[in-house]
């Protein structure tokens, strides 16, 4: 493949002749490059493929120049990842495959250099194989992160082998040029920079926040040693033996092969960062940055706890508690707000038994049975929520607390939820609905996945709002007041407490386009309509924005206004 009847391995034949090869592709054919790229890569893997040290060479020189192409494919991913399924799919699958084509082939190349180990050419490139090798193993961390993706142990195993090896060959703080630009570096960094972004993400980060942290463990990382023996009681490992990455100390002894790792070091420089940030906040709150600067206090203080090297327990506002069950689930705002409206537009009013009456009687002896007005009206609801439920079946419950839920869902609707998404759920059987926020994922098996879900509601209404031209002023048209409303949209109304005593605090979700501090607006649910404004911001996510919001009016009008 646009190889026009060349050898596979002469693109690789030496560095000049991969600039060659690669200078042959339009600039403005990033497919292509990467189709040909994986091609060629593949067929050096091969078992019979003739592969040299010169040729290693040239692999490496390739690498270091798809460094823009693994750029832009991520750019691409983080910037359009979420408008669609397919679209997300293309690209995740394009940045695998191009690690994925890598790593196998540095691994036929690592048994090349087992095989030669009296080759001092084989030899001295050992270092920057296994240290790349490593560097790829931390792509392939990245890119199944973001999609809440675990390694299996067979992956852990393969990592801490090639450390071992460049342990056993003392080469793991040899330096490297393995980074863009030449810049040094080492497999002992490699190797930390792996194990801290696995245990960093909780499954509580998204895309551009793995994507952040990773770009920054490079600097974050750079005071770090293994070492053999333990700074601190409570200090994290790694066992070499194990199939798992960095842990906390316990009291229990430790045998095998066993590395330390001190991570005050990278706590403290968090923290410093925390500090810096939480005095820009308070120092200049209207600011234009003040959002962005809040979002990212929250994730260091989020990545410092999960890194302090001194054991600090959760706290936390309600135990866990074991639970079973299903529960019905709706999916997305759009979803939410569609299903409440259309469940209120075609309520139907319990009908009145007759079955001792002439008519009840008629259809007993017509029919043969008696057509059941509610189970009727029953089987509407339970369609209307099979439209609108998340695909594959009801979710189940693992254990409950007083602020959320931990689910496990069918692995077809994870795909479609991010971090921020909105789920309502209800269990089977139970009429009321409680409205959450996804704040943790993790893909367990290739069929499920586990959602961490914060309740931030447990009684919801669907409303329809409405915006007049001038606010909600009243126009006057012919000695008459009258409102003029020209837009409506949908939007979810809460009700809070914090505790039973507490005045509730009203709040309203509603499209992400939607909110501006102080916009009033006309609030309609059943035959009720209620003057409002927007007060302040609570949350801001792609597809919503959750906000508090304030009576303009105490009256209520019900039906038709009167002139």
């Amino acid at each position: 493949m646009f190889g026009f009847g060349k050898s596979a391995r002469e693109p690789f034949a030496d560095r000049k002749s991969v600039e060659r090869w690669l200078a042959s592709f339009p600039a403005n054919d990033p497919q292509g490059t990467h189709a040909a790229l994986i091609t060629e890569l593949g067929a050096l893997a091969k078992r019979d493929a003739i592969r040299t040290p010169s040729c290693l060479e040239a692999v490496f020189h390739l690498d270091a120049l798809s460094e823009p192409l693994r750029r832009s494919l991520t750019a691409q991913y983080l910037e359009h990842g979420n408008r669609s399924s397919r679209i997300e799919s293309q690209i995740w699958q394009a940045l695998f495959d191009l690690t994925q084509g890598f790593l196998l082939c540095y691994q036929a190349f690592g048994g090349d250099v087992t095989s030669r180990a009296q080759s001092n050419k084989w030899q001295a490139l050992l270092a920057e194989l296994v240290a790349r090798q490593i560097m790829h193993q931390g792509l392939d961390v990245k890119i199944r992160l973001y999609r809440y993706e675990q390694w299996i142990p067979a992956r852990w195993g393969d990592l801490h082998a090639l450390f071992q090896r460049a342990c056993t060959e003392q080469i793991e703080r040899v330096p490297v040029a393995a980074l863009p630009d030449g810049v040094l570096t080492t497999i002992e960094q490699e190797y930390l920079r792996v194990l801290l972004l696995q245990l960093m993400n909780a499954g509580n980060l998204s895309p551009r926040h793995v994507e952040w942290v990773a770009s920054q463990l490079s600097e974050w990382c750079a005071p770090l040693r293994l070492n053999l023996e333990p700074q601190t009681i409570s200090s994290f490992y790694v066992d070499l033996a194990e199939r798992t990455g960095l842990r906390r100390r316990t009291a229990q002894p430790l045998e095998g092969r066993v590395l330390f790792l001190d991570t005050q070091p990278m706590h403290a420089m968090l923290m410093q960062n925390v500090v810096m940030l939480e005095q820009k906040v308070r120092n200049d709150p209207l600011s234009d940055k003040a959002s962005r600067r809040a979002d990212q206090l929250n994730l260091l203080t989020k990545l410092a706890g999960q890194i302090d090297p001194e054991f600090r327990p959760v706290t936390r506002r309600g135990e866990r508690q074991s639970a079973s069950g299903q529960v019905d689930a709706i999916v997305g705002f759009t979803k939410i707000s569609g299903f409440l409206r259309d469940e209120d537009a075609s309520r139907v009013a319990e009908p009145t038994p007759h079955s001792g009456s002439f008519g009840g009687t008629l259809e007993i002896a017509t029919f043969g049975r008696l057509r059941n007005e509610n189970a009727r009206a029953q089987e509407m609801v339970r369609r209307r929520l099979v439209s609108y439920a998340a695909p594959g079946g009801a979710w189940q419950v693992r254990d409950v607390s007083q602020t959320g839920y931990r689910l496990v869902a069918a692995m077809n609707v994870i795909t479609a939820v991010t971090l921020g998404t909105l789920v309502a759920i209800r269990a089977q059987g139970e009429s009321l609905w409680t409205l959450g926020i996804v704040r943790r994922m993790k893909r367990l098996t290739s069929e499920r996945a586990e959602l961490g879900l914060q309740i931030i509601a447990s009684n919801l209404v669907g409303v329809d709002l409405s915006t007049s031209k001038r606010g909600d002023a009243d126009y006057f048209v012919d000695g008459e007041a009258t409102t003029i409303h020209h837009r409506t949209f949908q939007g979810l109304f809460l009700s809070l407490k914090k505790r039973s005593t507490d005045t509730p605090i009203r709040t309203l979700i509603v499209p992400a386009g939607e909110y501006q501090p102080g916009k009033r607006l006309l609030m309609s649910v059943a035959k009720s309509s209620h003057r409002i404004a927007f007060g302040r911001l609570l949350e801001q996510q792609p597809e919503w924005i959750w906000a508090i919001v304030e009576p303009l009016d105490q009256s209520v009008q019900t039906g038709p206004e009167s002139p």
